[in-house]
């Protein structure tokens, strides 16, 4: 019984060691079967990134564009005057999505890598501190992500409340003229507090997804990263709000603080007389709908890209090898 017992627990244990494994080496498992042969974040991932990044904004600029003006204007989504000009301002969002998607993914790999415990912690926690690592490399990753490309988000955004979008350098110098270095902090703190969430939960949610259900094809992963990322979109959708009111604001003005943005819309919601137009204002205003479904597709398909791009390099250097 007791040797019984033993065998049992090792094979749960040596399970666990899988499990975390398995995370590390996600974008790999195809040639690559122990921690130790994962590679590590090269110019490769940051490339395949960039490209998942410019991928990503070319399809999904028009709709990026209606939900910030239907934020900014507050106004329905599928409103006419949101899709005028779809690809307004779009070269300014090209630079800025492929540099977010040319950080995050790798960062996110990076982090993984680097807070990963050692099979002989794993064997003695168990793999209920995994998730604890996860946590802690997604809200890493999404913080880092936040504060490099926030001042390239404020650029991209005052383009897409012009009519006649000016390029990217003009955009910059005159909004240094009008506020000094102000405008290209406006948003920092919502999105770093907003990415932080979502880095965190997203990292978390796919792989416990991916864990749950066995997804260990990566044709499925998708899914689970859907899944993520939809959830994590409304967990962290308040600071999103806040974020976008912050953007709005014109160069020489000051923008409202977070908690400030919190108490008008928490003003706004008390002020409907019924539940109805409460909860339908709540979900306007976060965009619960269209935006959640615009992040959980544009994150599962940015990752599928970065993963394809990812791994296929690896397998055709093991073939050349």
């Amino acid at each position: 019984m007791e040797s019984a017992e033993t065998a049992t627990h090792a094979t749960i244990n040596d399970n666990h060691v899988k499990r975390h494994r398995n995370s590390i080496n996600r974008r790999h498992t195809t040639t690559i079967d122990n921690l130790e042969s994962a590679p590590n974040v090269s110019y490769v991932s940051f490339v395949s990134g960039f490209l998942a990044g410019i991928t990503s904004a070319g399809l999904f600029n028009p709709i990026d564009r209606a939900l910030y003006l239907s934020v900014k204007n507050e106004i329905p989504f599928l409103s006419k005057e949101n899709f005028v000009s779809p690809y307004s301002g779009f070269f300014q969002s090209v630079g800025h999505r492929a540099v977010s998607g040319g950080l995050y993914y790798p960062l996110e790999q990076f982090f993984l890598a680097q807070m990963s415990p050692s099979p002989s912690l794993l064997l003695t926690s168990g793999a209920g501190n995994t998730t604890v690592y996860n946590f802690l490399a997604g809200t890493a990753a999404g913080t880092c992500n936040a504060i490099i490309v926030n001042p390239l988000a404020t650029v991209k955004y005052k383009t897409w409340g012009r009519d006649n979008p000016r390029s990217f350098v003009v955009e910059a110098a005159e909004m240094l003229r009008k506020g000094g270095s102000r405008p290209f902090t406006n948003g920092m703190l919502p999105t770093v507090l907003r990415d932080l969430v979502f880095g965190g939960c997203y990292t978390v949610i796919r792989f416990e997804l991916q864990y749950r259900f066995q997804l260990s094809n990566n044709d499925y992963q998708w899914a689970a990263n859907m899944a993520a990322a939809a959830m994590a979109t409304i967990v962290s959708g308040p600071f999103n709000l806040a974020r976008n009111v912050q953007y709005a604001t014109r160069s020489r003005h000051k923008a409202d603080s977070v908690s400030e943005v919190f108490v008008n819309f928490f003003c706004e919601v008390k002020e409907l007389p019924t539940a109805f137009d409460k909860c339908k204002h709540i979900q306007n205003r976060l965009r619960i709908g269209w935006g959640t479904a615009r992040v959980a597709v544009g994150m599962s398909f940015g990752h599928f890209v970065y993963d394809r791009l990812h791994s296929t390099y690896y397998q055709l250097q093991e073939e050349y090898r």
